[in-house]
């Protein structure tokens, strides 16, 4: 499966992420500080923004692919794994 979010996408996940961390956690000033300018940095025309989209995409695709169950050859025999399992056998 290939899922490619955007930058204006991956802006609105990291959004809604931080807003619920600084909504639901008990943090001190100084981190909910941290974690506004991380947010900023990341916003539509910030300056981090299509750095943390590459990033975010890889990481996205890479979690994907390791929890996909697959059909592969093994043995003569098809079987069915993530990326996981197989590195197990």
């Amino acid at each position: 499966m290939n899922v490619l979010l955007n930058p204006s996408e991956v802006s609105t996940v990291v959004s809604l992420v931080t807003a619920h961390l600084l909504d639901t956690i008990d943090l001190t000033e100084e981190a909910r500080t941290e974690i506004r300018s991380w947010r900023t940095d990341r916003s539509p025309g910030g300056s981090h923004l299509d750095d943390f989209t590459d990033a975010f995409n890889e990481t996205l695709a890479t979690s994907i692919d390791e929890t996909t169950r697959r059909r592969h050859m093994r043995g003569g025999r098809f079987q069915r794994k993530t990326a996981a399992e197989r590195s197990l056998s």
